[in-house]
């Protein structure tokens, strides 16, 4: 009898479970737009095992045109490659759509004390940027200069002793010390040697933490089949993280010592965290009412926190580290396989600075227009932070015709309109850092170039990781000419995780330029 009570109730939860399935993957035929038939428990995620997302969101755009849905367990995700409906969403709605995507085992945006300003939203990320912006003027790139300037001397020394083995190496590897000494010093005064130690315990940490974001799969995919249980999903991704002695833990408990320490005595260093401990939030900002509601007391605070400090400060060291190293690699990469494009890169590296010794200056490196040229059609061939470029709708709102509703997500197809032939000519798979003079900007599409996204959620660091790597570029080719090895795989071969990144790094040979 109980037996047969208890199979009555499985089967009767398992058909409304069913049903309620099914009707919210009926959405988005509902509301016309088409999309792959989704499974009715995973939606569309079996699909990504086999192939990165964002291969799959380029050829299902060739199966459903620009804007299309798919779904992520049961929830609802429109993928879009039409300029003006992007345009819509990240810049003339933003309001309505100000909110990042949520994952599976991502803290509450909305009232965990340690929230950084990647996930934040609403008056809480205002409240964030409006802190954070000042750290990032042209004044305090200035500042930064002689630190970014001796970690880059510290490159170039391991670059000649890679000369004199005359053996290939990986740029990448050594693009990644670069900037995670340079970040650690110029952001929090955190001690790395990385450049001169590849058995620095920030690097090995920082580097499991990135490779971390690939790990757990099955998790991750009982997060997004069953979105209901998000804090189980984040208790038990927190037990695991704390048993296998997770380094995102080391560099927490170094974040929070750094905090604390900085904030019980003053500092005399210009770096990130004291900029971001002594400033203010701005009073006369206008506060939006509509979203009282979603704030707690922390929100309201006019200084950030010691929580908040050490979630921008491992935000901080993270993202510049992976981004700007990834970033930097693909530019190698370029330069390797188009000498004809490293040559007239040297060229201007040498009218700029014509003496030998002389160190590159702030202004002398952002009036460049052949380096900016090359930067930008790098991140156009190698978008590699294009998965999180998403955006949450908060209101119902209407977007070229399409009612969509709150809760649902808008993705930017990154990949399809970076190698649109209609946008950036023929042949966009060709590297031409002519793309991007000023008069072919001026005749494009706002958001036909998205490597970090658009509108007013762009990345705060941008300017940072620009200004480190344009000085490591132009010091690297000033001296040398580098050259693919046998090992160099041509075309790249990518891998998707924390950014999509080269899977087996950037392996090059190096000499002296001949004619300098």
């Amino acid at each position: 009898m109980i037996t047969e009570l208890l199979l009555t109730i499985v089967i009767i939860s398992f058909v409304i479970f069913y049903r309620q399935r099914r009707q919210q993957m009926a959405v988005f035929k509902e509301m016309g737009l088409p999309g792959p038939e989704p499974n009715f428990l995973f939606g569309n995620l079996l699909y990504f095992l086999w192939r990165p997302l964002y291969i799959s969101f380029q050829n299902w755009c060739k199966i459903y045109g620009k804007t299309y849905g798919y779904f992520e367990g049961p929830t609802p995700v429109i993928v879009s490659s039409d300029l003006d409906f992007l345009h819509e969403v990240f810049v003339k709605q933003f309001k309505n759509f100000h909110a990042r995507k949520v994952y599976p085992v991502q803290v509450d945006p909305d009232h965990d004390e340690n929230v950084h300003m990647f996930f934040a939203r609403g008056e809480r990320w205002r409240r964030l940027r409006s802190i954070v912006n000042p750290a990032f003027s042209t004044s305090k790139m200035k500042d930064m200069m002689p630190t970014i300037n001796k970690r880059v001397n510290e490159l170039m020394d391991i670059v000649e002793e890679k000369r004199m083995d005359n053996k290939h190496f990986d740029m990448y590897e050594l693009f990644q010390r670069l900037t995670l000494d340079t970040i650690a010093d110029c952001g929090f005064g955190l001690k790395s040697e990385s450049l001169t130690s590849k058995d620095d315990v920030c690097l090995q940490n920082c580097r499991n933490v990135i490779k971390d974001t690939t790990k757990r799969p099955i998790l991750f995919m009982l997060g997004f089949v069953f979105p209901s249980f998000h804090s189980l999903w984040i208790s038990i991704y927190n037990i695991l993280r704390y048993i296998s002695f997770n380094p995102v833990f080391w560099l927490e408990d170094n974040m929070a010592r750094i905090v604390k320490e900085r904030k019980s005595k003053k500092a005399s260093r210009v770096d990130l965290l004291q900029l971001m401990v002594t400033s203010e939030f701005d009073p006369t900002a206008k506060t939006s009412e509509d979203d009282a509601d979603i704030i707690d007391s922390v929100v309201k605070k006019r200084f950030l926190t010691n929580d908040e400090l050490t979630a921008m400060c491992l935000l901080f060291l993270l993202a510049g580290y992976e981004t700007t190293s990834t970033t930097l690699a693909y530019i190698m990469y370029e330069m390797a396989v188009n000498p004809e494009v490293q040559k007239k890169l040297q060229e201007e590296i040498d009218e700029n600075f014509p003496d030998e010794t002389e160190q590159p200056d702030f202004h002398a490196l952002t009036k460049m227009e052949y380096l900016e040229m090359v930067w930008c059609e790098t991140l156009r061939k190698f978008p590699l932070a294009s998965t999180v470029v998403a955006r949450q709708c908060m209101e119902p709102s209407k977007v070229q015709g399409i009612d969509i509703p709150s809760g649902m997500i808008v993705q930017a197809n990154v990949w399809d309109i970076h190698y649109d032939p209609k946008i950036w000519g023929e042949n966009p798979e060709q590297f031409k850092p002519e793309r991007f003079t000023t008069e072919a900007r001026k005749n494009r599409h706002q958001m036909a170039w998205l490597p970090f996204g658009g509108g007013p959620r762009t990345c705060v660091g941008l300017r940072l990781a620009q200004l480190e790597g344009k000085m490591a570029i132009v010091k690297l080719f000033k001296k040398y000419s580098f050259y693919p090895s046998k090992k160099l795989d041509i075309p790249m071969v990518c891998q998707e995780g924390a950014t999509i990144m080269p899977k087996n790094g950037v392996q090059v040979n190096v000499k002296l330029r001949e004619h300098r």
